[in-house]
């Protein structure tokens, strides 16, 4: 059953809070495994991006439409829903994205399969995938996908070994919000990989602190 514009408006506002928190002016670095080497997926998320992972149309611009969104100001004559149901699609996966720097497993690259799917990197699990555009040096997110990310990646799908978080003007990254069981920060895959990315020493003085 397609939602009403009530809840979408809804699922936006929760969505939109969750991505104030944990992604805007953020960067996610994920860390691959691949060929027994360390491989880095940099990605910056920015208040405009939010309106492209939601599915809904506005003739509102992308930052207002944000900024309305995170207040819970939207009005159902600010959005519209595509005709061929992807705006549902997106809605149903988008508040568990809003946690990708948590929760994405794999990684990959885009097939190309779909024929009006325009992304280029995959991060997600076996149930829903944001898709990542480049920009400069680092990836944007430009949609989210309910679906299997395994079933529109170029073989082989990368593992996720870990992911590391900092604010977009921070030099180094300080923060990891996930490491693949069995793998350690001290571990050689990472050594050289991270030397010049990460602050291991105040990463590690953190995480202790957390314990």
């Amino acid at each position: 059953m397609s939602k009403t514009k009530a809840e979408a408006i809804r699922i936006v506002h929760s969505a939109a809070v969750a991505y104030h928190s944990n992604l805007v002016n953020k960067n996610v670095m994920f860390v691959a495994v691949e060929n027994g080497k360390a491989v880095l997926f940099e990605t910056s998320f920015l208040p405009r991006n939010f309106l492209h992972l939601t599915g809904i149309r506005t003739n509102l611009s992308s930052i207002t439409f944000f900024n309305l969104s995170l207040r819970d100001r939207l009005r159902e004559q600010d959005i519209a829903f595509t005709a061929d149901g992807t705006t549902d699609k997106k809605l149903d996966v988008l508040n568990s994205l809003m946690n990708i720097q948590v929760t994405a497993r794999m990684l990959g690259d885009y097939d190309h399969s779909k024929r009006l799917l325009v992304t280029d990197k995959l991060a997600g699990t076996v149930t829903s995938a944001m898709g990542f555009r480049k920009d400069g040096y680092y990836y944007l997110p430009n949609t989210s996908l309910k679906t299997d990310m395994r079933t529109i990646s170029i073989k082989p799908i990368q593992r996720v070994a870990a992911v590391f978080v900092k604010q977009i003007q921070e030099p180094m990254y300080q923060d990891m919000t996930y490491i693949a069981k069995g793998l350690s920060i001290g571990d050689d895959l990472f050594i050289a990989a991270l030397r010049d990315k990460v602050a291991v020493e105040n990463l590690a003085a953190t995480k202790s602190d957390k314990q």
